[in-house]
C-alpha cells in the first residue's frame, strides 16, 4: 500500500477516487487502445505484450499497471471487475 506522499500521487489522479477497473493485457491495450500509452500513476509504458498487466476504466479513458493497483486500491478505493465485458469499441 502507497503513502499519501508518494510521488505517483503528484499526477491528477484524484478523480480515480472509488474507480472500478477491468483487467487485461498490453496486447490488449495495444491492440484496441493505442490511445492509452502510459500509468496514470508510475508512467510506465504500455507494451504490446500478453505478459504485461493492466487494470483499465470501463470507459477507456485511462489504465494503469498491476503493481500501482496493488499500491494504490486501498486508498482510491477501488474494485476490480472481471474483466469479460470490456467494450473496446469505446475507445
Amino acid at each position: 500500500m502507497a503513502k499519501q506522499d508518494d510521488w505517483r500521487l503528484l499526477n491528477e489522479v484524484q478523480h480515480l477516487k472509488k474507480a472500478e477497473w477491468n483487467p487485461t493485457d498490453g496486447e490488449e491495450l495495444a491492440k484496441h487502445a493505442p490511445h492509452l500509452h502510459r500509468c496514470a500513476f508510475c508512467l510506465e509504458q504500455v507494451q504490446d505484450s500478453p505478459y504485461q498487466r493492466w487494470l483499465v476504466l470501463p470507459d477507456l479513458s485511462c489504465c494503469v499497471c498491476e503493481a500501482c493497483y496493488g499500491d494504490f486500491k486501498e486508498l482510491f478505493e477501488w474494485k476490480q471487475l472481471d474483466g469479460w465485458d470490456i467494450a473496446w469499441d469505446r475507445g
